[in-house]
């Protein structure tokens, strides 16, 4: 499969299961069938269609709902699930603060990576045990330290050594994101009520105040594979019903979060 098939096909899964339009068991039957790559466009087309006509399976479940679904797509140490997030001062401060970071569409964990064009992050080779242990190296900072992070809390988020902190910055080429050496509180974790801890292995959206947008999977040809929804090129891949449905209602799914009570 392409990798830009295998996101879509990863989107329309996790959207339809949550939604109860799959099974679990299901699911897991059309991910396992991937390996075998022989009727993977189908089905991801089959599973995309479910996700954009849920109305008719749950009708009372809203535009602005199936939209926060989509935007929701990373977990925090997943590995490690249910323990609550804590930020520290720098990356110097307790080790076991530290976290990796999924997602859903990729499925490997996003980290520190050369990159020739735009900022140097990217994807890990595997999700393995070893993996996940070795990129645990993001960490959240805002100024109380003592009490785990909640949904909507302002946080500078951050990945190893120095410059450590990532913001919303422009470049001519990759994701709009820069590294600074001192913390730009501009990030929210979003997806459980507001003003509830975030645990790890809680599927969130992440949030930017500058930008006014969810970090999201980007499948790009320069620069590493993450974006925003207005990244230029991203029309270009909506592909089908499932994507042009995100790209008409992410604002409303966005929206529907940070008033999450």
């Amino acid at each position: 499969m392409t990798r830009s098939r295998r996101p879509l096909l990863a989107t329309a899964l996790a959207a339809a299961v949550s939604l109860g339009a799959v099974s679990l068991g299901a699911a897991s039957q059309v991910q396992a069938s991937t390996g075998a790559r022989a009727t993977t466009q189908a089905r991801a087309t089959t599973a995309a269609r479910t996700v954009a006509s849920t109305t008719s399976v749950r009708t009372k479940i809203s535009d602005a709902e199936r939209a926060a679904g989509y935007v929701k797509q990373w977990k925090f140490d997943p590995n490690k699930p249910h323990h609550p997030l804590r930020a520290k001062t720098s990356f110097n401060g307790p080790a076991n603060r530290n976290v990796n970071l999924k997602n859903s569409m990729e499925r490997r964990f996003l980290q520190w990576e050369h990159q020739t064009w735009g900022i140097n992050l990217g994807w890990t080779d595997d999700a393995s045990p070893a993996t996940a242990a070795r990129v645990s190296r993001w960490f959240f900072t805002r100024k109380d330290t003592t009490h785990p992070i909640r949904y909507g809390d302002k946080i500078a988020l951050g990945y190893g050594g120095s410059p450590s902190y990532i913001y919303y910055a422009h470049r001519t080429f990759g994701i709009n994101l820069d590294w600074s050496h001192t913390p730009r509180f501009e990030w929210k974790l979003l997806g459980g009520k507001i003003g509830k801890p975030v645990r790890s292995g809680d599927w969130l959206a992440i949030y930017n105040t500058g930008t006014k947008q969810p970090l999201i999977y980007f499948d790009r040809t320069v620069g590493g594979d993450i974006g925003w929804p207005d990244s230029e090129t991203w029309p270009d891949q909506i592909a089908d019903v499932a994507m042009r449905f995100i790209r008409d209602h992410w604002k409303e799914g966005v929206a529907y979060l940070i008033t999450l009570a």
